[in-house]
């Protein structure tokens, strides 16, 4: 096999069983595309005096997928070609000097914005950014110099905003986001539709035809509380805020008891919040905690009440006629204090539990089984 090109690592939950989820290969068709053309800038550069690069210097050129290894999920790309006899690039080819000029390019523009310098790239390279890292999520990395100690070359969320911005501190870049908002708004005629929560309006969504079902049943039972979850590559302005809705990817619907809807409320809330007392949550510590009880929590078991405390943290509660379940949880963490109540004998269980580790969620699901169904 031809040397490698590139092997990144990812890093985050999803890549702790050594896969890599398919809509991650969209972000590295488009770290193709740009490797491609920062390789034909490389050309011209050194040599000032040709206006295009020679016939064929790109034709059939590709990144492939050659190894998957472990630690957490690290590919391994070789750099194509179809106009080669074994598809592999020689190391001779005179060509593969400007696509290892092209990948340096590239992998000091994320180390520098990792170290959070100056980002020296054309505005119309750094627009490639807009997809490659848009499907990474809040806990989610890829380190394209995973071997270094001193910079890793991390492109995360923050660092691929800060390479969106660089060119202009006005710009709006696009992301892979997920929200739970209402229909608020349905325009049959146009095939539009509005969304709208606590931090979120926008108007003008596409109605498409494998979410049509969805979206009108939504908007149907809009006056009774209805949410939903919504995947979708949305914009975002400078201030991170989104103002508008490219894709809708997947929309699921809600109850307005369910956990997400809670959350979103919870989010929402202001510093004194509670007659000047009460913190203010950080949502992506309520996403990480909402990513925990959706892998863990059971299906067949009844959901909770979900309820904002005035010290910040998250309290999930289960009753019945014979028993009463408390968790107190610290977003931050995710520790929670278990306290259950048995009615008849007025017998009592306090303990803290660790809600990171499977065993904690194990003897949750265990206790609502045996006492609330």
């Amino acid at each position: 096999m031809s040397e490698l090109f590139f092997q990144p690592r990812l890093t985050g939950k999803r890549f702790d069983t050594h896969t890599l989820p398919v809509e991650l290969l969209s972000d590295f068709a488009a770290l193709e595309e740009l490797i491609i053309e920062l390789a034909k800038q490389k050309y011209l550069d050194a040599h000032p005096d040709r206006q295009r690069v020679p016939r064929g210097f790109t034709d059939g050129i590709s990144l492939n997928l050659a190894t998957i290894e472990e630690g957490s999920t690290i590919p391994g790309f070789v750099l194509a070609s179809i106009l080669t006899a074994n598809s592999l690039f020689a190391a001779s080819d005179p060509t593969l000097t400007y696509f290892e000029q092209a990948k340096e390019t590239f992998v000091t523009a994320v180390a520098h914005a990792e170290k959070e310098e100056a980002v020296e790239l054309a505005p119309r390279f750094i627009s490639y950014f807009n997809r490659i890292g848009k499907n990474l999520l809040d806990d989610e990395a890829i380190e394209f110099n995973p071997t270094s100690t001193s910079h890793k070359a991390t492109l995360n969320k923050q660092t691929r905003r800060r390479i969106l911005l660089s060119a202009n501190q006005n710009a709006e870049y696009t992301e892979t986001t997920m929200v739970v908002v209402q229909i608020t708004e349905l325009n049959k005629a146009k095939q539009t539709f509005s969304i709208q929560n606590h931090s979120v309006k926008i108007s003008g969504i596409s109605v498409q035809p494998e979410h049509k079902e969805a979206i009108y049943k939504a908007f149907d039972q809009f006056e009774a509380g209805s949410y939903v979850k919504m995947k979708a590559v949305a914009q975002f302005n400078a201030s991170n805020n989104m103002s508008m809705i490219n894709t809708v990817e997947h929309i699921d619907l809600l109850d307005a008891g369910d956990i997400e809807v809670r959350l979103e409320h919870i989010s929402s809330l202001k510093d004194g919040w509670y007659y000047g007392d009460g913190k203010a949550y950080k949502k992506e510590e309520l996403t990480q905690l909402l990513q925990l009880f959706n892998a863990h929590y059971s299906n067949d078991l009844p959901n909770p009440n979900v309820y904002p405390t005035v010290e910040g943290k998250v309290q999930l509660e289960w009753s019945n006629d014979s028993h009463d379940l408390s968790l107190t949880i610290d977003p931050e963490n995710r520790r929670t204090d278990f306290h259950a109540l048995t009615f008849s004998n007025e017998e009592e269980v306090s303990k803290e539990l660790d809600l990171n580790e499977t065993g904690g969620w194990t003897e949750i699901n265990s206790w609502i089984a045996q006492n609330m169904i």
